[in-house]
């Protein structure tokens, strides 16, 4: 039997993604990469119900390792109300991954579109 969720509360903690900061909680950067950041920019972060289905919608200019995983298992732990939006915000701000209790499994994950910026030199 599957556990009754608050989307309201799941849409507030989203909310807190919003913009530029350190993502380093939800994911680590690709090793050897150009890019050893964890600072991401979350330009998108809804909810959308359909019935009984439920699709997070997670926007960003780059993501980290597990980072969609991690998001939406902590995501699921507030609207199972184990963790509160405050507490979302608090694990958030840690920029510690083991405050991650929580990584939701990769089934039923779909990347929707890539897109690169022209001065990458990848059409999209």
């Amino acid at each position: 039997m599957a556990r009754e969720l608050d989307v309201g509360r799941m849409v507030e903690a989203s909310e807190l993604l919003m913009g530029t900061q350190d993502m380093a909680t939800f994911g680590r950067p690709p090793e050897g990469g150009r890019e050893a950041s964890t600072v991401r920019t979350v330009l998108r972060a809804e909810w959308e119900e359909r019935g009984s289905l439920l699709t997070f919608h997670l926007e960003a200019n780059a993501f980290l390792f597990r980072m969609v995983r991690s998001i939406v298992g902590t995501l699921a732990l507030v609207g199972w109300k184990e963790v509160s939006v405050e507490e979302f915000r608090v694990i958030l701000e840690a920029r510690d991954r083991s405050r991650v209790k929580r990584v939701a499994p990769a089934h039923g994950l779909c990347l929707v579109e890539v897109n690169y910026a022209a001065s990458e030199g990848v059409t999209s």
